[in-house]
C-alpha cells in the first residue's frame, strides 16, 4: 500500500492539533466536553486520510449511497450544519447572559447613586 503525501501530512497535522489540544485542556483553557469533540474530530479526519476508500466505501454502503464521494460529503455537510446549529446556541445564551449582567449592573449603580434621574438625560438635553 502505497501512501500519498496527504497522508502523511494530515495525520502529522491532527498530532499537533491533539497535542495542543490536550495542553489546553491541562491549563484549563477548554472543557473537557470541548476536548473530547475535538479529539474525535482529529481522530475521524486522521482515519479517513490514511484509510480513505475502506472508511467511504462503508460510510456509503452503511447511508446506501452508490457513489463513497457523495456520502462522504453528504456527512461531512451534515456535520457542519449541526455544529453551526450549536454554535449559534451558545452565541445565543451568551448575549442572553450578557444582557443580562448589563442589566443587573445598571441596576445596583442606579441603586447606589442618591437622585438616579439625574444621569439620564431626556432627547431634548433637559435634566
Amino acid at each position: 500500500m502505497k501512501f500519498e503525501l496527504y497522508q502523511w501530512i494530515v495525520p502529522l497535522l491532527a498530532l499537533f492539533y491533539i497535542v495542543r489540544l490536550v495542553n489546553q485542556y491541562k491549563v484549563k483553557k477548554r472543557l473537557i466536553k470541548g476536548t473530547i469533540f475535538w479529539f474525535v474530530f482529529w481522530f475521524a479526519i486522521t482515519m479517513v486520510a490514511v484509510l480513505p476508500n475502506e472508511i467511504s466505501h462503508k460510510v456509503a454502503k452503511i447511508l446506501g449511497f452508490k457513489d463513497n464521494v457523495n456520502a462522504i460529503i453528504i456527512v461531512a455537510l451534515m456535520f457542519q450544519f449541526l455544529f453551526l446549529y450549536y454554535l449559534s446556541n451558545t452565541v445565543e445564551r451568551l448575549e442572553r447572559k450578557v444582557t443580562d449582567l448589563v442589566r443587573k449592573i445598571a441596576m445596583e449603580k442606579s441603586i447606589e447613586t442618591e437622585e438616579p434621574s439625574s444621569h439620564f438625560i431626556g432627547r431634548s438635553g433637559e435634566k
